[in-house]
């Protein structure tokens, strides 16, 4: 796709984001865009609306040039005011860079600011013959140069409005208003992988500057000065975009938990977007209401930063979701079994919807191709159907070799050029299981306090009876929790099909479960009400349909052991 067309898309993208996120609140005023408009406010007895941008409005060092643009307009009419005279001052980390008097005829301030890394600021242009402002030429706007925007994150301003309506007529009382703008700042980090592979992870904030970045295992964590006693009125949207490369594929997922201050914040908070950029790119988007709800909470741990944590979550998410760069329309995948692994047959399903037409079904053709590591190894045009409740669909079995991120793009949607999407996929080897698998409790608005270790016989789940060994521990102490009630739950499609109550008496403990033909495929263990918490684990888990013999022997051996030995431990410990 061409660069142009790929930056306007993306343009657009985040404007979506940001006007859904923006919805809930009532004021249109805000920072942390690269701009900011204010509530109405009087103006001779009127009401005006000012509103002042940075363009472009993220932080690049190589990019010297930037456009400042006041306006001033009528609030109702939204007729521009002319002959405005302000002063400007503009601040960064509570110093001033410049306090200086402008002046525009058109009421459409226009300051070009070349930053030549100079310690003076200079400025070019005309002057008022009023209050000897300084404003644009007969040909040129007014240019500023010297070091104004170093650095991306927050630039706080204040803008006094001394005349309006004509050079000379000067209000009796100016007019203040108070703000703050965002230059993006896109931050680099290298992390590395289990597999001691290094990536590049950027992070662009549309707020402030980020510190305190760290990866650890399967967590990104990173931090972002914020004050939560300020008035968040003044607020619309809080913006971070977390760019995962395509290569790095254990951090690729359909679901990301994301929490501010330790606070779980809600999903659809949270975007995944895998066409703006080479790689994935997680949007985090909080909006007014959004801060509002856990603004009290969120103090506890600082009342002066936001702390952003980014992880797997154990949930698979299926559809993804992507819009084509011309809005014309959007397409859903989902595939199953959900964890694609090499050398199963995997079903992919495809949902096209139009986003501005009668909506009637209608036949639709599109290509689809499958890449690994940059190289075709699937390609076919599909001839489905959109806006239809049958889902088009095709089936691949990957090989060895297509372990990691495989890139499915979806191109020529009804014969139009700007009409494709893509997708990033995971494709993971044949599941070899280590036991026991230690699972952390989660709650619905803390962290957990409790470590269940898993595990199940046989090793691979068939027809016929399993068994699964829970043992419980404090997280803290790592010492077992005597007499832990628990419900072990088993669901299906998201349906639950089991659930039994139980109680570790010694810590430890186990459930029996008979698989029949139609519990095949993929399923969920959920381990809940943990001593008499909300609290719970989950897992997914995959049973075939077939139960080999060799299994079945190995299964009731380790079975016989296993229930001997529970029942002394249990025996041991009443005796203790």
């Amino acid at each position: 796709m061409p660069k142009l067309v790929m930056k306007h898309a993306y343009f657009g993208l985040i404007m979506i984001l940001v006007v859904i996120s923006s919805i809930p609140s009532q004021n249109v005023s805000g920072h942390g865009l690269g701009g900011e408009t204010h509530p109405p406010v009087t103006l001779d007895g009127r009401d005006v609306t000012l509103s002042i941008n940075i363009s472009p409005s993220t932080f690049d060092l190589n990019d010297l040039e930037r456009y400042i643009t006041i306006n001033l307009n009528e609030s109702k009419s939204q007729g521009v005011v002319e002959h405005v005279t302000l002063m400007f001052e503009l601040k960064k980390d509570g110093e001033r860079i410049f306090r200086r008097m402008f002046h525009d005829d058109l009421g459409n301030l226009t300051i070009k600011v070349i930053n030549d890394g100079s310690d003076e600021i200079k400025i070019k242009g005309d002057l008022s013959p009023a209050l000897e402002s300084w404003m644009r030429t007969a040909t040129e706007p007014v240019t500023m140069t010297g070091s104004v925007f170093n650095s991306g994150g927050l630039y706080e301003y204040k803008i006094e409005i001394l005349t309006a309506d004509s050079d000379f007529n000067f209000l009796d009382k100016r007019l203040e208003l108070i703000g703050a703008i965002s230059l993006a700042e896109h931050n680099t980090y290298t992390v590395v992988d289990s597999e001691q592979a290094s990536h590049i992870v950027n992070i662009i904030s549309y707020f402030d500057k980020i510190e305190n970045f760290e990866f650890n295992s399967n967590k990104i964590s990173f931090s972002m000065p914020f004050d939560w006693n300020q008035d968040l009125e003044q607020i619309s949207v809080v913006h971070q975009e977390v760019r995962i490369p395509e290569g790095f594929s254990e951090f690729l997922h359909t679901k990301y938990d994301v929490k501010i201050n330790n606070i779980m914040i809600k999903d659809d908070a949270v975007t995944i977007d895998d066409y703006s950029s080479d790689g994935r790119t997680v949007h985090v988007v909080m909006n007014q209401e959004d801060l509002k709800q856990i603004k009290e909470q969120a103090k506890q741990k600082s009342d002066s930063d936001m702390y952003f944590e980014l992880g797997l979550s154990n949930d698979v998410v299926l559809p993804l979701v992507a819009t084509t760069p011309d809005i014309r329309y959007q397409a859903y995948l989902s595939w199953k079994p959900e964890i694609i692994r090499a050398g199963e047959d995997i079903t992919f399903f495809l949902e096209t919807k139009e986003l501005f037409t009668d909506k009637s079904t209608k036949n639709i053709e599109y290509e689809v191709d499958m890449s690994s590591n940059g190289t075709s190894i699937y390609h076919e045009r599909i001839f489905g159907s959109v806006n239809s409740e049958t889902l088009d669909k095709f089936q691949f079995k990957f090989l060895p070799e297509h372990i990691g991120t495989v890139k499915l793009d979806i191109s020529d949607i009804g014969g139009n050029s700007l009409s494709d999407v893509n997708f990033l996929l995971v494709v993971k080897p044949q599941e070899i299981t280590k036991f026991p698998i230690t699972l952390e409790s989660k709650s619905n608005t803390l962290d957990g306090k409790y470590l269940v270790d898993l595990t199940w016989f046989p090793n691979t789940l068939g027809l016929g009876e399993s068994e699964f060994v829970m043992t419980f521990y404090e997280k803290d102490s790592k010492l077992p929790v005597r007499g832990a009630t628990y419900d072990f739950v088993l669901l299906k499609d998201g349906s639950e099909i089991y659930r039994k109550s139980g109680i570790a008496n010694a810590g430890g403990t186990f459930e029996n479960f008979v698989f029949v033909e139609k519990e095949t495929g993929d399923l969920t263990i959920r381990i809940e009400n943990i001593a008499g918490t909300d609290e719970y684990v989950e897992i997914p888990i995959n049973v075939t349909p077939e139960f080999p013999l060799g299994i079945s022997i190995m299964f009731m051996i380790i079975i016989s052991i296993l229930t001997i030995s529970i029942k002394y431990i249990k025996n041991f410990q009443y005796n203790v």
